[in-house]
């Protein structure tokens, strides 16, 4: 689709990113000549007036939001059956490939980071929009640092009535609320729960929930407390990873209600640990974690300082008490004082002879007069690199040395830990004992192709890496790595993520996602048989899923191609052997459509291509157009679904 020319004034360029409902290509304005984004409904769903209609409605939603930390609409068009969003181009990265590329971010930048990010909602939240999404994909970084949130098209309006389908899960498992696993309506405070999962994640370096399942993602959500951010990352404040359980408690009643108010809350925490490390301002978050499983007091957005208490004014006697009348009492007790004093006199007097005395005898001795130590508190300046370390201790009256911190995951120069700790008090002048990361710890990545996959995951972990699977379809035996990235030998960063390709065998369905004629699309197939004998039968199931009510009936063709081009054996009959004939079929309707292919006894040996496509009844020259082969490949409107072995 590159080069393609939208209404005569989008020209797209290249495919940067893919969705379950879109694609996205980097384009050219023509008109106002300048880099644009280019979101285009695909071609599967074109053709459906529900999914157009939501496509339409998300779009004029997201197009009502405009701020600094939000990706900018500037146009939503048809052009022919192409349904699309322009946006606007962000030149950078979007935060899940820094998080991969970095591992953990320190402090402050997650902070900085994450207080962009609930800007950005905030401003929706305003407009009556929850994003449902929130996830580190979904988050861009520009070369200067601005953060900015795309991807709102699956946000709603809550103004608007009849949106929420029961039948639909908003959001991605790994970052979704309790609620939304729950099944329940996203609100603002859903949105928080997943500004909290994204903050984690940059703070530990991975998400505070992982599973290989939905199902299982879900469940955490729901039940399960995420680890402690110091069990992952120790230079965490107590104060931040308080405000980070806080977003990720159960129940919404917990949270923060909308990410503005979120946003004011970072943006005092980040004052105030600035006052902090400068050697001002008190504490104000407790020094103990609320359990996260029940509700826990609302804490005000604006959090003031601690005020002064204001010094008691002495009180006064009444005037009436000290005028008119002689105060006898007071005359009494001079009275008996002076008596006191007096009969002292004596005792005075001994006293002082016998000091001078002592003095006379005993050697003279030097005193030395008490100084008075000027007490400073310890700034905190863990996160920080080196040099401003240095500037803010300089600063507060302190010294400083440095001492490497081996194998510290931390960009080079940073300061992971100090002695002492922040916050205790020490004479003016004290020494603090800086532990620095040295140059990052690359791990070589091992060749694991071949190998099992188990083993490979231990000895990945053992490595200091992150593992990710995805099993596919194989003719190689079950949990074998076929493929790995990145390859072997490359120097990555202790902490990264490696991705294996699994084998699941045979019994994975294999995934198509074929468009054909925007009027059916082939969903997937399933091939038991990776190897048959000449004259045995070949069997493949296909799922088929209809985009619009069809009146034609179509013939699906199984093709069974030789290694030398020719077609061998074939099954050409209509889905499900005639039995519910395409022109029965309605949209959103799933069928699964068994084929069985009989081989003949001379078939030649070697490696045949299973193809696939469809028809009209009695016109096998005029088959349907693979319009877009989704994760297949495809020739002359014929689909390679997989490539089997026909031997003794």
């Amino acid at each position: 689709m590159e080069g393609t020319l939208l209404n005569g004034r989008y020209r797209l360029l290249e495919l940067i990113g893919s969705g379950g409902m879109a694609m996205v290509y980097k384009g050219l304005d023509t008109l106002l000549h300048r880099p644009v984004a280019v979101k285009i409904l695909r071609e599967a769903y074109a053709s459906d007036p529900a999914f157009v209609a939501r496509f339409q409605r998300e779009a004029r939603a997201a197009a009502r939001l405009d701020h600094p930390n939000i990706v900018t609409i500037y146009d939503v068009g048809q052009d022919g059956n192409r349904h699309y969003i322009v946006m606007e181009y962000v030149d950078g990265e979007d935060l899940k490939s820094l998080i991969r590329r970095e591992g953990r971010l320190s402090v402050d930048q997650a902070v900085d980071i994450a207080i962009q990010i609930a800007a950005g909602v905030g401003h929706a939240h305003r407009m009556g929009i929850v994003h449902c999404d929130i996830k580190p994909q979904n988050v861009l970084i520009t070369r200067d640092g601005v953060v900015k949130v795309t991807d709102f098209g699956i946000a709603r309006a809550l103004s608007e009535s009849g949106l929420t389908d029961p039948e639909v899960v908003w959001g991605s498992p790994a970052y979704f609320s309790p609620e939304q696993a729950a099944g329940e309506r996203p609100v603002p405070a859903s949105d928080v729960y997943s500004i909290g999962v994204v903050l984690y994640e940059m703070l530990a370096g991975v998400p505070p929930f992982r599973a290989e399942k939905p199902t299982a993602l879900a469940l955490m959500h729901l039940r399960e407390e995420p680890q402690p951010l110091s069990v992952h990352n120790p230079q965490v404040p107590s104060q931040l990873d308080w405000i980070v359980r806080k977003l990720l408690a159960k129940e919404l009643a917990a949270r923060y209600r909308t990410a503005e108010q979120l946003t004011i809350v970072l943006q005092e925490y980040r004052a105030r640990m600035t006052q902090v490390t400068t050697g001002y301002g008190p504490s104000f978050f407790p020094s103990t974690t609320p359990p996260s499983g029940s509700p826990r007091p609302e804490v005000g957005v604006k959090l003031p300082p601690a005020r002064p208490v204001k010094p008691a004014e002495p009180v006064r006697p009444a005037e009436e008490e000290v005028v008119g009348r002689p105060d006898w009492l007071t005359w009494f007790l001079s009275a008996v004082a002076l008596i006191a004093v007096v009969g002292l006199i004596p005792l005075w007097a001994l006293v002082y002879r016998a000091w001078t005395h002592r003095q006379q005898i005993a050697p003279p001795t030097l005193s030395t007069p008490t100084a008075t130590v000027a007490l400073v508190s310890v700034p905190n300046v863990q996160g920080l690199k080196w040099e401003e370390a240095r500037t803010i201790l300089e600063a507060g009256g302190l010294r400083f040395v440095l001492e490497e911190q081996k194998g510290a995951a931390a960009p080079e120069g940073t300061v992971v830990r100090q002695d002492p700790l922040p916050g205790e008090r020490v004479p003016a002048g004290s020494e603090v004992r800086l532990f620095i990361s040295g140059k990052p710890v690359e791990v070589e990545v091992p060749a694991l192709v071949n190998t099992r996959s188990d083993l490979a995951r231990t000895a990945l972990e053992q490595a200091g890496l992150q593992v990710t699977e995805q099993v596919i379809w194989s003719t190689q035996p079950i949990s074998t790595v076929l493929a790995q990235e990145p390859p072997p030998g490359t120097k990555i960063p202790a902490g990264g993520m490696i991705t294996l390709t699994v084998s699941g065998g045979t019994a994975v369905p294999i995934p198509i996602g074929a468009n054909l004629g925007n009027i059916v699309v082939l969903e997937q197939a399933e091939v038991l048989q990776a190897r048959v004998r000449p004259g045995e039968v070949f069997a493949i199931s296909l799922r088929w899923r209809p985009l619009t009510n069809i009146s034609t009936r179509y013939v699906v063709f199984v093709h069974l191609i030789a290694p030398d081009g020719n077609l061998v054996a074939q099954e050409d009959i209509e889905p499900l052997r005639g039995t519910r004939p395409t022109d029965t079929w309605t949209p959103q309707m799933p069928l699964w459509d068994p084929h069985q292919v009989q081989l003949p006894g001379n078939a030649p040996l070697g490696t045949y291509q299973v193809r696939v496509g469809m028809y009209p009844v009695g016109q096998p020259g005029n088959r349907l157009p693979v319009l877009d082969p989704g994760q297949a490949n495809a020739e002359a409107n014929s689909i390679l679904i997989v490539r089997i072995e026909v031997g003794p």
